[in-house]
């Protein structure tokens, strides 16, 4: 073996270790958003002066960044059934708007669960999601899920 050639083999065995190592850090250095969504969500207490919705049940979709990354939310929402309304999705009223979420902050979206339940929804069918501003769509559950509900749905 001559000089050349076990410096090309040095060559590539340290590149593409170094490549491994770029992927791992890009992969770390990533958003990693979850989004949780949870029904017949109650304050307490009741008559509160910073609870504007009383004793009414809320449907509570929570986003979390827990990545490296800032993300920007555009806004968030559930998913409706097929054929109930014009829309797929169900955004509260308030939750169109940015928010900045940095690492390991996270945001509530809080509505009535009397607008899900005019479209059918149930506690069990509720599917969640949020928009980030470059498009990008994080649901509640992962697209096995997604589909079982969305049949269940139906």
């Amino acid at each position: 073996m001559n000089l050349t050639l076990i410096l090309a083999i040095w060559g590539s065995v340290l590149s593409t270790i170094l490549a491994i190592l770029e992927l791992f850090k890009f992969r770390r250095d990533r958003a990693i958003i979850n989004v949780r969504v949870r029904g017949d969500y109650v304050f307490i207490p009741k008559d509160h002066p910073g609870n504007p919705y009383g004793d009414k049940s809320l449907i509570s979709i929570s986003v979390s960044n827990s990545g490296r990354r800032p993300v920007t939310l555009k806004k968030a929402g559930l998913l409706l059934p097929r054929g109930t309304a014009k829309s797929k999705y169900l955004v509260p009223f308030g939750s169109v708007k940015t928010i900045e979420l940095g690492e390991g902050k996270s945001h509530d979206y809080d509505f009535l669960e009397e607008e899900a339940k005019k479209y059918g929804l149930l506690p069990n069918k509720y599917v969640a999601f949020a928009l980030d501003a470059t498009g990008k769509c994080y649901w509640s559950h992962n697209i096995l899920k997604k589909f079982y509900k969305l049949k269940r749905i139906k």
